[in-house]
Formats: structure tokens, C-alpha cells, sequence
């Protein structure tokens, strides 16, 4: 009697060991059969952010193009490339990394005009931003009016 016993133990531990082995396999099958999530949406600054990292590279063609107004535009690309990481900081997804496309052109009054627009964007994306984000593209709005009253005109 007590050796049948001790049979129907083992056998029971036999079941409970495989039935413990079997169960992640199958789950893992379920989660192979599943859809894959889609990717999630682009960030809002996504635009903002692109502009921003473009407007540094037109600075540095500028810089190229005029080496006597180095001392002038340097800073202010600089600003551009600390608002491109402070933006990227927030962004959910994070934007990708990479090389911008090469500027256009490199001549100042270009420089200008780009800074104009990226001012007006960054105005816009404040005024539309939620509270926790408002700030950040403020100062970045304001920096981008101040590059304004620093940029040589033409």
C-alpha cells in the first residue's frame, strides 16, 4: 500500500512538472500568433525639432560661406543645437538621430529668413502646446527673436 502510494506522487509530480514546462511554451506561441503593435505616432515637435536641427546646419554654411561673421552666428547656432537636445529630451517618441540635409544656401540674409520662420514655428508650437512643454518652446521662441536683433542684415 505504501509503495502505491508513493507511485501515484510521483506520478503526480511527473504531471505537475510537465504541465509547469508546457504552459510557457503555449503562451509563447499565443504571443507569436498576436499582431504586432503598431508604431506609435510621431511626437507633435517632431517638425519643430527638424527645423531647428536644420537651422543649425544653415548657420554652420553661413559660417563656412562668411568666416569674418563666425564670432556672430557660432553662438547662435549653438543656441539651435541646445534647443534641438531640449526638444528631444521631451519628444515621445524621440526623434531620430542623424545628419540634417545640407542648407540651401549659406548667405546671411537666407540665415535670416530661416530664422524668421523658425521664430513664427516656435511662436505657433507654444501657442499650441500643452502646459508642461510651453515653457521650453517659449524660451525657445524668444532666443529665435533675439537671434533677429543679433543677425547682420543684408
Amino acid at each position: 500500500m505504501f509503495q502505491g502510494h508513493t507511485g501515484s506522487r510521483r506520478d503526480m509530480l511527473r504531471r505537475v512538472i510537465s504541465i509547469a514546462a508546457v504552459t510557457p511554451v503555449l503562451a509563447a506561441c499565443d504571443l507569436l500568433n498576436r499582431e504586432p503593435l503598431p508604431p506609435p505616432p510621431p511626437d507633435p515637435l517632431t517638425p519643430l525639432h527638424a527645423a531647428t536641427v536644420a537651422l543649425a546646419a544653415r548657420y554652420d554654411a553661413a559660417i563656412a560661406a562668411s568666416p569674418q561673421l563666425a564670432a556672430t552666428l557660432t553662438p547662435l547656432r549653438d543656441t539651435h543645437l541646445t534647443h534641438a537636445k531640449a526638444l528631444a529630451a521631451v519628444m515621445r517618441p524621440a526623434p531620430p538621430s542623424g545628419s540634417p540635409e545640407p542648407a540651401p544656401s549659406a548667405q546671411t540674409g537666407t540665415v535670416r529668413q530661416a530664422e524668421q520662420a523658425g521664430h513664427q514655428e516656435a511662436v505657433e508650437a507654444c501657442l499650441t502646446a500643452p502646459p508642461y512643454r510651453a515653457v521650453l518652446l517659449a524660451e525657445i521662441a524668444a532666443a529665435r527673436a533675439c537671434h533677429l536683433e543679433v543677425l547682420p542684415r543684408d
